[in-house]
């Protein structure tokens, strides 16, 4: 039919349209939201600068892909994005032996002085152990941990991890530890530390690590003691670990702080300006604060929320929760969910880190450069090191010999609004997709008056 043959030469017309669209115009600063001058002293043909922590809240790309740097006349440099990444090896733990001990009946002291108690622990094999300590009286369940007869090697041990037997309900208690080298001279190294076991249906809560910091080997530290308060419930340790300090270098970080919302008195919600590839997340609470979570996160701002982890936030002898890994999600938010407990009125304060990245850029055109950043349409430009600096220069001009750039005080150039900005091509695409359905709601039109013509045509036709 004739309507249905311009219909569709109207769609291949639409369809066509962006082909014959003129070259998208040059970037210039005002396609970007903010900038900052970069000041350069030195004469050289690269500089390189750190990127502040604003820009990173206030990219509008998580990959950092509206990133320029202009020069004097308004022109766009090459430049590379570095992130410095050194491979992290997982600590392997050392297993400990575990003896359990008794304690012998306490020294009394005749010096009418204040003077440590002296506790003798021994265990089933006849091992002695003699502790003197001002709270010796008050001591009470007590394990002595040793490294195994083979390790030979010297490891720096930053940590203590506990196996025990799930007890029966909620669990906490309070323990000292110690370290010795002959099994006579014990320093304390970690005083009435708190741990704990919490269950609540099916899900389970542990605190089951000390602090540690001293050298274990068969010629050092090689023994640890374990003395729980005699207040604190019975339990049954079934394994113990050394965990040894990572050796590798970390990346450098940028710390990004959230913007907390209190939804209910159980649940808070921690967000960032623009979604990150989050390395980590880390926790400060009040001193003295336990405080059992689940915490879950979402992508987008209106993303659904994804579980992520259950466990004991802390702010306690000296001590607190160690950051949690996030593997470079794209984190716009995290919800934090209390169990079986109630929000402190000083809400816990969530960070997030990413890797830092250096910006490398050649000084092409004349100073002053200007660092721009925050725009929805722009595209990935940045090019690989071996482009920026040539091979044969490579040696000559290793990262750390590029002068640096100093950022100075941040303008806004063309607003917020350039954040939502779209591209040449999505433009081009959002109108042929408009053409498109214009195209096809018509030839609906058309269809549905044909039908009523000839519904007309056949009621008014003659019996």
């Amino acid at each position: 039919m004739k309507w249905m043959k311009s219909v569709m030469l109207g769609a291949a017309l639409s369809a066509a349209i962006p082909a014959f669209c003129a070259e998208a115009p040059a970037e210039t600063p005002g396609d970007y939201a903010f900038g900052m001058t970069l000041e350069t002293s030195a004469s050289a043909p690269w500089f390189r600068i750190d990127l502040p922590a604003q820009v990173y809240q206030q990219t509008a790309w998580p990959d950092m892909r509206d990133v320029r740097v202009f020069n004097q006349q308004g022109e766009t440099v090459p430049f590379s994005v570095v992130v410095q990444k050194t491979a992290a090896t997982a600590p392997e733990a050392i297993p400990l032996r575990v003896f359990p001990l008794t304690a012998a009946p306490l020294n009394v002291n005749t010096d009418t002085r204040r003077a440590p108690e002296t506790m003798v622990l021994r265990s089933s094999g006849g091992l002695e152990v003699h502790l003197q300590s001002e709270d010796a009286r008050n001591a009470g369940q007590s394990y002595l941990l040793a490294l195994p007869d083979a390790s030979k090697e010297s490891r720096y041990i930053s940590q203590l991890r506990l196996d025990w037997k799930t007890p029966t309900g909620n669990w906490q208690g309070k323990v000292s530890l110690y370290t010795s080298h002959d099994l006579d001279d014990w320093t304390l190294q970690d005083e009435s530390a708190t741990l704990m076991d919490l269950t609540s249906g099916t899900d389970r809560l542990k605190m089951d690590r000390l602090s540690l910091s001293t050298r274990m080997s068969s010629d050092s530290t090689r023994y640890l003691l374990l003395v729980f308060a005699d207040q604190t419930p019975p339990l049954t340790l079934t394994g113990a670990s050394a965990l040894p300090r990572n050796r590798a270098l970390e990346n450098d970080q940028v710390v990004l702080k959230s913007a907390e919302k209190r939804v209910s008195e159980n649940q808070a919600i921690y967000q960032w300006a623009q979604p990150q590839p989050l390395t980590s997340i880390a926790f400060t609470l009040e001193n003295g604060s336990v405080l059992p979570v689940e915490l879950a996160w979402r992508s987008a701002e209106n993303g659904a929320w994804q579980p992520l982890t259950k466990q004991v936030l802390y702010s306690l002898d000296n001590r607190r929760s160690e950051p949690f890994l996030m593997q470079e999600r794209v984190v716009q938010a995290i919800r934090l969910t209390t169990v079986n407990a109630h929000l402190p009125e000083t809400l816990p304060d969530i960070s997030g880190r990413r890797d830092q990245l250096t910006l490398v850029f050649n000084a092409q055109g004349n100073a002053p450069y200007l660092l721009a950043w925050g725009n929805g349409a722009a595209e990935n430009v940045s090019i690989a090191m071996n482009m920026l600096i040539p091979e044969a220069l490579e040696k000559a001009w290793p990262l750390e010999a590029i002068p640096h750039a100093t950022a100075l005080e941040p303008v806004t150039l063309g607003g917020e609004e350039r954040l939502t900005a779209t591209s040449e091509a999505e433009r081009a695409s959002q109108w042929q997709t408009m053409l498109v359905w214009g195209a096809l709601i018509v030839g609906v039109v058309l269809l549905l008056g044909m039908a009523w013509r000839i519904w007309r045509e056949v009621k008014n036709k003659p019996e």
